[in-house]
């Protein structure tokens, strides 16, 4: 029963990563939606390490992970340099979080170290490239592009 759980597992994951790879962002409103996925799934991770749930939370890390490489298109196509920069960075604490929930015997604290070092790098971008809303929703900063 675990081994078809894992395999099932396994197999939306690559489904999800064929369907994501079509959704690179290449214009602001793509950027957009990438941004909204992420706030999902970082939440979903979030739930998902508070309550235990290590299996889920690594399907949820992977889609912040699969969301925040398709919004770097978006830089790399507007040759932003400092947001590749801070894109990658991001990407590698996102990958700190799957470790800390990949591992063995996941410890909640540590996971919950690499969820707080993963706020500390979309901060980073927020600040230069980002403006919150009065809704409390973020968009791009005009004339960033």
């Amino acid at each position: 029963m675990r081994r078809l759980f894992i395999y099932t597992t396994a197999l939306l994951l690559a489904l999800t990563g064929t369907v994501a790879v079509a959704q690179k962002a290449t214009n602001p409103a793509e950027l957009e939606g990438a941004m909204k996925r992420i706030s999902a799934a970082n939440g979903a991770t979030v739930k998902a390490i508070k309550s235990g749930a290590f299996a889920d939370a690594k399907t949820s890390v992977a889609a912040v992970k699969q969301a925040l490489m398709d919004a770097e298109n978006f830089w790399v196509i507007n040759k932003k340099d400092d947001a590749i920069k801070m894109s990658k960075e991001a990407i590698a604490k996102v990958s700190a979080v799957e470790a800390a929930v990949s591992a063995a015997t996941p410890n909640q604290e540590a996971a919950f170290a690499a969820v707080k070092e993963v706020g500390a790098a979309c901060t980073a971008c927020h600040m230069a490239y980002r403006v919150q809303n009065e809704d409390k929703t973020y968009s791009l900063k005009p004339g960033t592009i």
